[in-house]
């Protein structure tokens, strides 16, 4: 649950940076965003993570 809250709330600010910007910068906003979920995603499952960010 905690990774889909994540990934749904990094879609919703992708969105509301990404609103104004012509659609040739969408492919670098995208992998920008991808490039965070996954690094994200990895630090919180190899315990790098600082705890006291961690949702419990």
């Amino acid at each position: 649950m905690t990774l889909a809250l994540s990934v749904v709330s990094l879609l919703a600010v992708l969105f509301l940076v990404a609103r104004g910007t012509p659609l040739s910068r969408w492919p670098v906003i995208l992998a920008g965003t991808l490039f965070v979920i996954v690094t994200v995603f990895a630090l919180e499952q190899n315990g790098w993570w600082p705890s006291g960010w961690q949702v419990r």
